[in-house]
């Protein structure tokens, strides 16, 4: 039987954020079935998230150890001021042996794979010397470049001490980096592509998605006022889920009687920011044919209700507002507006094992010949040590051929 996958909200607040009732960006997704996770993004305070979680109301708790992937959608602070401290939580220190560390003679694999744009490997490098902080255990960082970008060096005298060789991932001549990521769960394969959305710098959306029966696909969207660069990895087929910023909208005052801003004065706020309003998110929605819209990224002066609804707190009302003009734009049904800690569940139906079995080798096939090089984007090699290893754990095999890590079925 295919397992669901599930998309836990950690952070839905705007840059704006956090709030009293909303962390800045990041989600968890549990798509491989094997109990680790992927996250996409990672703000101040989301190793906090994983502690402060709703507990004993019969979900899984989420555990920050289990996070294996980590993608980054672009260097702006409110997505990316997380992630060292969030290192440092799941990266075990040096081994301590008579008042001194002890370190092995080679490093070991990643505990962690860091994909992102161009100028990531940097940060996440500085911050970690900056800060003299160590570990046992190691991580590595993979940038998605354009022709444009400049690359980050990954020779020996470069690394961090914790860190190992990265991958760079040139984009296609759409833009578009295909299979950075293809991991076999327990039940198939999944891959990761990437695609740019416009915001005011460069950014980036992602695509998890099964080659195979029951077809599902979660489109992931970082910051954006226009997500048409990203289309061509959304049709055939169209996403299951689609997660779209919905940073500010216009509430009238027959919903908040203290809302005064005017529709237009809104919209030319959010697009000089190279944001999206409800109405945005559901227009693309409806244009890629999502099959469900969730909106993120909500700004902070639209708090999160409370759980126990109340018919006197006006902002239900708000949020309903919010639902109400992104789901007329999609016209295919209810758009939910996140807040932290909820959870989406994609279901999947049953199938029988023999047509798994086919669907799996005609997937495996055919992401062999695009590895062969008869599709997808192109791959930069950074510099790395010789030698085959398991570079992700048991469910993805990866190759360090002497010029860096290329992914393998």
């Amino acid at each position: 039987m295919a397992r669901n996958m599930q998309i836990t909200f950690l952070g839905t607040s705007s840059g704006g954020g956090p709030s009293p009732s909303r962390n800045c960006s990041s989600l968890v997704a549990n798509v491989i079935g094997d109990g680790t996770l992927w996250m996409v993004d990672c703000a101040e305070g989301t190793t906090r998230q994983f502690l402060t979680q709703p507990r004993g109301n019969g979900e899984e708790t989420l555990r920050a150890h289990k996070v294996s992937k980590l993608f980054v959608t672009h260097m702006h602070a409110d997505h990316v001021m997380g992630i060292v401290p969030f290192l440092r939580h799941i990266l075990f220190p040096p081994t301590i042996v008579d008042g001194s560390e002890v370190h092995p003679p080679a490093k070991p694999p990643p505990r962690i794979e860091i994909y992102g744009p161009a100028g990531l490997r940097a940060f996440v490098r500085s911050i970690l010397t900056m800060t003299l902080t160590k570990t046992a255990d190691t991580y590595a960082v993979h940038e998605l470049l354009t022709p444009q970008c400049s690359r980050t060096p990954c020779d020996a005298k470069s690394l961090h001490s914790s860190e190992c060789p990265g991958l760079d991932f040139l984009c296609d001549d759409q833009g578009i980096w295909q299979a950075l990521t293809v991991v076999r769960g327990r039940h198939g394969n999944t891959i990761v592509d990437a695609g740019p959305i416009s915001h005011r710098d460069p950014c980036i959306g992602y695509i998890i998605r099964e080659p195979h029966f029951p077809n599902r696909k979660i489109a992931i969207l970082g910051d954006t006022y226009d997500a048409s660069g990203i289309e061509p990895l959304l049709k055939s087929p169209p996403p299951s889920l689609l997660i779209h910023e919905a940073t500010d909208a216009c509430i009238p005052t027959s919903v908040d009687p203290k809302a005064r801003r005017k529709d237009e004065k809104v919209r030319q706020n959010v697009l000089a920011r190279g944001h999206s309003t409800p109405v945005m998110a559901g227009e693309f929605a409806k244009r890629v044919g999502a099959e469900r819209l969730v909106l993120n990224h909500i700004g902070s002066r639209f708090a999160a209700p409370r759980q126990s609804k109340n018919g006197h707190d006006v902002r239900f009302a708000v949020i309903e507002e919010i639902s109400r003009q992104a789901s007329e734009a999609w016209g295919m049904g209810h758009a939910q507006v996140a807040f932290d800690f909820m959870r989406v569940n994609i279901p999947a139906p049953s199938i029988p094992a023999a047509d798994v079995a086919v669907a799996e080798e005609n997937v495996n096939e055919q992401v062999n010949a695009s590895r062969r090089g008869s599709g997808g984007g192109k791959q930069q090699r950074g510099r790395g040590r010789r030698g085959r290893r398991n570079y992700s754990g048991r469910n993805e095999q990866s190759r360090n051929d002497g010029k860096g890590m290329r992914n393998q079925t």
